[in-house]
């Protein structure tokens, strides 16, 4: 059962009187011309908050922002670049109820030209199928578990040279795609991401995720990344640059970094990696990636604690596992990965919230640590999942 979404994207430029809320507690996102500024959370009366209200709050609380978004907005132009056509893909296994969230969302998108594929990964049934022919968006099926199987197959099925990569969990933004073709109006950028924000932030476990341990990708200022004027600890803190969720490359540049790697992510041993390995092979390869957070979509967060303690397990094993596929692949050299994988990640990030948890619960960074020191064991099972698969597959 799929849940509507709670938490709202609050435009300063919204007409109405009011903003409807369930919930005793309004969350929002508010937003100045499109560009996101800063969260708000207003108390609910009468089933809404006054939208004059929140426009008050959100100047007071971020009054730089609406400066700077103005300025930006002005200086962009309001959507003066071409908008050139894209390959909207979404990856999905076995989870209708989801994916029909997200397919109202991406076939209403406010964009000129676009199609929308979807790739069932090794499905049980035809209920995607169906569900895919009711909203009439293509289909595909990739009989080999794992989402970067999945991936390659909508690389390998699309066709227009611009390809967005979103999940089944996600709801994006109307101009989501308007937000990341004007990115890719400069030539040399060869990866776009953006904002995730929640969908809902109704339980402890959601806004744990969200607000103490840092969410999927938060940051609301744009950010260029240049591969070759990065360093090699810069490479490596790929989760730094966007998120699976809310992805899209040129098609020139997956083909020359050989697409995503099938030994990485969810249906693997690895259980995660295979974006950021991505990310890190494009800038490694000295391409431009940018961050634009006016590319919004919402991310269903893990409602429980059990389900979150069991991400947090999956994020250490899937981000060492991802350390060890970039030494493989001598992207980076492996002494420096073992030097940030001692000092930046266990240190810094793992150990230094286990010994300052800041009000995190240490159980659940007790689940990244665990996760974090039985990636070896995972990397060489992902490794052999691998040869068994391309043994069948030949």
């Amino acid at each position: 059962m799929t849940r509507e979404p709670s938490v709202r994207l609050f435009d300063l430029e919204d007409a109405s009187d009011t903003v409807a809320s369930a919930l005793p507690v309004l969350d929002a996102l508010a937003r100045s011309r499109s560009l996101p500024i800063g969260w708000i959370h207003a108390e609910a009366r009468d089933g809404g908050v006054a939208t004059e209200r929140l426009r008050q709050q959100a100047v007071l609380a971020y009054p730089a922002r609406v400066v700077r978004s103005a300025i930006r907005d002005s200086l962009a132009g309001a959507w003066a670049a071409p908008q050139a056509p894209v390959s909207v893909v979404i990856c999905t296994r076995d989870r209708p109820d989801r994916l029909a969230r997200c397919l109202r969302a991406v076939t209403s998108l406010d964009y000129p030209v676009y199609e929308v594929l979807v790739v069932d990964n090794a499905p049980r049934d035809d209920a995607t199928k169906k569900l895919a022919a009711g909203f009439g968006v293509r289909y595909v099926v990739e009989p080999v578990p794992g989402l970067d199987h999945a991936r390659n197959r909508g690389i390998a099925e699309s066709v227009h040279d611009l390809i967005a990569f979103t999940d089944d969990d996600t709801r994006p933004d109307p101009l989501w795609l308007r937000h990341i073709a004007r990115a890719f109006t400069v030539p040399d950028v060869m990866a776009v991401t953006g904002l995730v924000v929640p969908l809902c932030l109704e339980t402890e476990a959601e806004r744990l995720f969200e607000f103490s341990y840092g969410g999927m990708v938060q940051a609301l200022d744009r950010r260029t990344a240049r591969g070759r004027d990065l360093s090699g600890w810069d490479l490596l803190w790929s989760s730094a640059y966007g998120a699976g969720a809310n992805m899209a490359f040129r098609r020139q540049v997956l083909e020359s970094v050989g697409g995503f790697d099938p030994r990485l992510d969810v249906g693997t041993p690895a259980g995660g990696g295979g974006d950021l390995d991505m990310f890190h092979r494009v800038l490694a390869n000295g391409h431009t990636l940018v961050y634009e957070p006016a590319a919004i979509v919402q991310h269903e967060h893990r409602t429980d604690m059990r389900a979150l303690r069991r991400q947090l397990f999956d994020n250490g094993r899937g981000f060492c596992v991802y350390l060890m596929t970039c030494a493989r692949n001598r992207t980076v050299p492996p002494r420096l990965i073992l030097d940030f994988a001692l000092r930046a990640w266990l240190r810094g990030w793992v150990l230094r919230r286990l010994f300052r948890p800041s009000g995190f619960p240490r159980r659940l960074v007790v689940a990244e640590l665990l996760g974090t020191l039985s990636a070896p064991y995972y990397y060489l099972a992902s490794r052999r999942s691998r040869g068994r698969t391309s043994a069948r597959s030949g």
